[in-house]
């Protein structure tokens, strides 16, 4: 587990629950998305990090490819969580 302070001074914590999928999560007042054909292709917490599918993200020492965004219900007020599908960069 790793937690980083994005640009507004709020922390986001990533996990791995998988070899291949990563969660992202922390407190956001509103979220941007976007999707083509149904599948989430956008993700952008307030404040940060926008996640985009074909894009990637730095977790673990390692640059990961992001294949696939899935967003997560969460049943506290302000708060966001995604699960991400990735692959190493090497």
């Amino acid at each position: 587990m790793e937690n980083f302070i994005n640009r507004n001074g709020e922390e986001r914590t990533i996990e791995r629950i998988t070899h291949e999928k990563i969660r992202i999560m922390g407190n956001s007042y509103f979220i941007r998305k976007s999707s083509d054909g149904g599948e989430l292709t956008m993700f952008d917490f307030e404040g940060g990090p926008c996640l985009n599918v074909g894009g990637k993200i730095k977790f673990e020492k390692l640059d990961w490819h992001i294949h696939k965004i899935k967003e997560e219900t969460t049943s506290y007020p302000n708060f966001a969580s995604v699960q991400l599908i990735v692959s190493p960069i090497y």
